[in-house]
Parts: C-alpha cells; structure tokens; sequence
C-alpha cells in the first residue's frame, strides 16, 4: 500500500541514508540519473548473468542494484512524476496517462501544469544547481530550468514545444534528436527495430554533448526506447527461438556499452543513479472493465452506442480510466451522479471491490484482479480531487483496459507485453543499504542526500 507504510518506509530509508553519509558512501557532488524505461528488475538481472551486460555487472560488483516498487497505477507519466517529485500520484496530481477533468465526465492528457509540488529538478534549478533533463516525463510544456537544459518528453507534440530556449532547438534539431519511437512502424519488425535504435543513438548524442558543453551539477537522462521494444517484442525475449531475439538482446548490448561510457566520465565522487519506472509481463488478454462494469449493472449509458463516457446515464454507480482506475458515480461531483456520498459511496465502493475480486478468466478460472485498494488507503487522506476512488491491480498478463464500445469483455492483447507494478529496478553505484520495499517516490531522497539538495518533499 502506497501510503500505508509511506511515513514508516521514508523514515527508514532517510535513517539509512544518513548512516549511509556519515561513512562517506554519499557525499555532496554531482550526480547522473539514467531513467530506463520499463526495464524489469528481474531481466536486468538475467541479462546481467548472461554476459549480455558486462559493463552494468561490473557496476553492480561495486555498487547496489535492488527491487523497486512501481506507483498505482503504474503508468509511466505516473510514475516518473512521483519520482521527481518524491510523493505519490495522490499527492502530486497525475494519477494516469489521461485523467479526468473534474467536475466533468471528460478527460485528458496531464501536463506539468497539472503537477501539484515542485519537481526535484525545479527546485535543484531554484537552489542553483545546474541541470541537465532530457525526456524525463512528464515534461511537456517543459519546465523552464534558469540554470540548465529541459528537453520535453515523449508526451510533447513536436520537437519544436519540447523546449524553451531557441538556440537549443537548432541544437536538437542538427543532431535530429527524436522524442519518440515511431510506434506505427512496429508492424514491420525490422523498420521498428531500426527506428529503436536510432532514437536510442539520439538519446545518447544529445547526453553526451550537454555533458561537454555544459557545466552540470544533476543529469537526469530518459531512455523511452526500451519500453517501446517491451511493448511491441516482449515475446521476442521470453522466446529462445524468437527471430528477433538476437535484435531484442542486442539493444541491450548497446545500451550496456552507452551506460560503460557514462560510467567511464565519472568523476570520483559522482553519484550514477538507474532506475526504471515499472516492470513488464507478457499479455495474455485485454480486460474490458467498463464492459464488465455494464455487465454487472453498474455502468450505463443514454445510447447503445456511446462514444465517451460523457454519455453516461444518471443511473449508473461508476466508471472505470485505464488502467484500473474505478470513480464513483458521486452527487455533487459528477455531473449527473447518483451516488449520495457518505455511507451509499462506501457501500458502493466497498461492494465493487468484492466484485473485483471475484472476476475470473472465463477459460482458466484464475483471478484477474491481484488487490483493490481505496484512494485513502493509496495516496493518504488529504490526496488530490483526481485522485480515483479504487485502483485495481491486475494479476501479470491481464491488461486492463477501458473502452466503452464493443460487448468483449476479454479479447487477445493487441502489445505483446504490458506494465507491472512490483519488478522496477534502482541501481547506485556505492555500497548503500536500501530498505526492501523501496518505491519510486522515495528514490529521489537518495539523489537529494548527494547533493545536498532536499527540495519540500525530500
């Protein structure tokens, strides 16, 4: 539970941190952090025991590389978030990929506008520190660091939105520094693959020279291309024969190589921090849960064929947003709410999450759904008004999906691999104690003890 041992696991891990100081194992200096996006914990390791990454093993001989917890849900401009901002998604206001505009049955794409604290990186700049962030969701409009670079993430439309200053525009733009992968390419697996390995390449031509070029004290560098490869070819690594699996293991050779030359420009007393916002599973199927949730009479809408939850009917008792975020149908917060709040809202509340629980696979009898979790329980009592009442976590390999069209409550994965919550990996080249159980929100606390840079929330 994310706010249930959060004040117990912060402390532990500040008390650790400070035995950690007081020997010397941190110290103020500058620090790099490589964000790997969706980089299991457990194939980390796999691929380090099999000789596919040396250079990270070495790193590992004389540093910390541990399990870390994902946030709920564990989406990646959720995650991210609660990473520099050291909260959880409760707290700091981003709680899914899209998010629902309150007062209203709409939706729509957080950004940084939509971040309640300060990032970890604004306040590094209000303090003075020099920083360098490059793809670091969510940043999109980015966020104007005074003393260093801001480059947008994948979320920013163009290339041209994704900065601040014009002249590091003509910058990106003569190296053709990507945002993205181009995700429609993945139908044809050779052009996908080319195309992950030429943004990764801009990813590193763009670390490297702000690197030179710059006066740093904090690097934070985003990787987005692993998590594009996992989603499209998750088979191709849970798959010896795979055709592309040589391909698939070969951007991780590249990688290792790219995370050897940063290891190589260290400087003695730097701080090198990876991490990765959440793990990954293969898909077994797609599980429509606003299907489910008009199957169980709790949803309905004014038509037969709805095309956004704006059609909703004043009957209904919730609604679901991807991934397993449940709202209540709630008087005097939605527009046409039906639920009174008080003991009708637990009630309702209280009787989906049994439901929950009891969805089965049709085919298999397994569960779908791990465990519910109530927003108080989540994100603590004084947690934002877009925060979701329920979060469901999926069992590996069920999806949760959200679509209010079509009758198929389960249907084959369309991505052969999806997010979870329980396998991120966090890797500190010193010799530090990390309590087990650690999660993202408190990783930043060991980047802000090295440079002696605490911002509200560290």
């Amino acid at each position: 539970m994310e706010n249930g041992t959060n004040a117990q696991m912060s402390d532990q891990l500040l008390e650790q941190l400070a035995a950690n100081l007081d020997s010397d194992a941190l110290r103020k200096g500058r620090a790099v952090v490589l964000g790997l996006d969706g980089v299991p914990y457990s194939m980390l390791r796999d691929l380090i025991s099999c000789g596919v990454m040396p250079q990270m093993a070495r790193l590992v001989e004389a540093g910390t590389l541990q399990r870390m917890e994902s946030t709920l849900p564990c989406v990646s401009s959720v995650a991210w978030t609660s990473f520099r901002t050291g909260v959880n998604p409760g707290q700091h206001g981003i709680t899914g990929f899209t998010d629902r505009r309150p007062g209203t049955y709409k939706t729509h794409f957080p950004t940084t506008k939509s971040i309640l604290p300060s990032t970890f990186d604004e306040y590094a700049d209000f303090t003075g520190l020099k920083v360098v962030m490059t793809g670091m969701p969510v940043n999109y409009p980015p966020v104007n660091l005074k003393n260093g670079i801001s480059v947008g993430c994948f979320l920013s439309p163009s290339i041209e939105k994704a900065v601040c200053a014009p002249e590091l525009l003509d910058e990106l733009k003569q190296m053709d520094y990507r945002l993205d992968v181009n995700t429609s390419l993945a139908a044809d697996p050779s052009l996908f693959l080319a195309d992950i390995f030429y943004v990764t390449e801009r990813y590193r031509e763009a670390m490297f020279r702000f690197w030179d070029q710059q006066s740093w004290d904090l690097m934070m560098i985003h990787f987005m291309s692993t998590d594009r490869l996992h989603h499209f070819m998750w088979d191709q690594y849970e798959d010896p024969a795979g055709p592309y699996r040589q391909d698939f293991l070969n951007l991780y050779r590249r990688l290792d190589e790219i995370i050897g030359e940063v290891a190589a420009r260290l400087g003695k007393d730097t701080l090198l921090m990876m991490l990765s916002d959440h793990g990954f599973c293969s898909v077994k199927r797609e599980v429509n849960l606003n299907v489910w949730l008009q199957h169980e009479g709790l949803l309905r809408f004014q038509t037969s064929t709805p095309k956004s939850l704006e059609e909703i009917d004043g009957r209904s008792q919730a609604y679901s947003l991807i991934p397993g975020r449940f709202y209540i149908n709630l008087k005097g917060r939605e527009p046409r709410g039906s639920v009174e709040p008080g003991a009708e809202y637990e009630a309702v509340r209280n009787d989906l999450m049994v439901r929950l629980l009891a969805l089965r696979d049709p085919d298999n009898g397994e569960p779908v759904i791990q465990r519910v979790e109530k927003r108080e329980t989540l994100y603590g009592e004084g947690c934002s008004s877009v925060a979701p009442d329920l979060v469901a976590l999926a069992r590996y390999g069920y999806d949760l999906k959200d679509q209010i069209s079509g009758r198929a409550l389960f249907k084959p994965g369309m991505l052969k691999g999806m997010h979870t919550y329980d396998d991120a990996f966090l890797f500190v080249n010193r010799r530090v104690t990390i309590p087990e159980g650690i999660k993202i929100y408190e990783a930043s606390h060991i980047v802000g003890e090295h440079c002696r840079c605490r911002g509200p929330r560290h």
